[in-house]
């Protein structure tokens, strides 16, 4: 996908506008600890079933190509950790977000996070966690593998979204 389109607008309006971000961000790229989002995930997204909450998204990667991850972090983030194995689901607070599109107050704020990245489906990067402090990511509720492995809600949703039988896109 072009780093141009509507889903990395989020991502674009913060590097501008912010700095201290754009600094993390360059030297992040440089030292191979921060990435946009690449095959891995993309086919992830491309490979899920998905049952769209408005009629003119037709599959997961809509959500994307209509830029509604922006403001939307809760849901692509649930709906990408479906085809993870081991993933935690993280929401807090990202301070550089305050004022955007449903993080207007503080800054509120959803993301993946795996043993060594944070995976924002907002701002369409893959980040080594070992940056988490520097972007400013605060954590106050954690949904960890292990509960969402217990969940029967979850596991039922994860085993629909992965269900090959019913995705054309995926590949033989």
């Amino acid at each position: 996908m072009d780093i141009d389109s509507k889903a990395f607008s989020l991502f674009w309006q913060v590097y501008h506008g912010n700095s201290d971000f754009s600094n993390i961000i360059d030297e992040g790229f440089k030292n191979g600890k921060i990435r946009f989002f690449n095959d891995e995930e993309w086919n992830k997204i491309n490979n899920q079933n998905f049952v769209s909450p408005v009629s003119e998204m037709k599959e997961f990667r809509d959500m994307f190509l209509f830029g509604y991850n922006v403001g939307n972090c809760v849901n692509t983030s649930r709906q990408l950790s479906y085809s993870y194995h081991n993933v935690d689901i993280v929401s807090g607070i990202l301070p550089i977000l305050k004022g955007t599109l449903n993080a207007e107050k503080e800054g509120g704020h959803c993301w993946l996070e795996t043993i060594s990245d944070i995976i924002d489906t907002s701002l369409m990067l893959v980040i080594d966690k070992s940056l988490k402090s520097a972007l400013g990511y605060i954590e106050e509720q954690r949904l960890t593998s292990f509960q969402l492995a217990r969940s029967r809600n979850y596991q039922a949703r994860k085993e629909f979204a992965n269900d090959r039988s019913l995705n054309r896109n995926w590949k033989k």
